[in-house]
């Protein structure tokens, strides 16, 4: 089995056992994952894997947007809507110009989403 290969059943199993809360945890890290790994690319100069990077990170964030319940009548739904639709684009302006602080300002407020998440986790309250 090639290294790939066993990342890939590692990553499926993970995702089998995880809670609804550990998915949306793991969407975040897959996220924050990928937009360093596009800083890497951007700072080697290589746009093709830039591209590769920026669309994962932006399919990671659109599924967070699935997620969204109610999103129209919501108030907080709609604000994380809003304001993944601004890491969007946010990072597709970076790739488009090569902006390395537009990739900061999307790690940051990932993390800080990361950190919120993490607060509310089902284990920390039942503690």
């Amino acid at each position: 089995m090639t290294l790939q290969a066993y990342q890939s059943v590692k990553r499926a199993t993970l995702v089998e056992g995880a809670s609804p809360h550990r998915l949306i945890e793991m969407l975040y890290e897959g996220a924050t994952s990928n937009i360093a790994i596009a800083r890497q690319h951007l700072e080697n100069s290589d746009r093709a894997l830039l591209h590769a990077s920026i669309d994962k990170t932006v399919a990671i964030v659109q599924e967070l947007q699935g997620c969204l319940k109610d999103y129209e009548t919501n108030e907080l739904s709609r604000n994380l809507f809003d304001l993944y639709s601004f890491i969007v684009n946010t990072l597709l302006d970076a790739e488009k110009n090569l902006d390395a602080n537009g990739l900061d300002t999307c790690t940051n407020l990932i993390g800080t989403l990361t950190e919120a998440w993490r607060s509310i986790s089902p284990e920390l309250q039942a503690a």
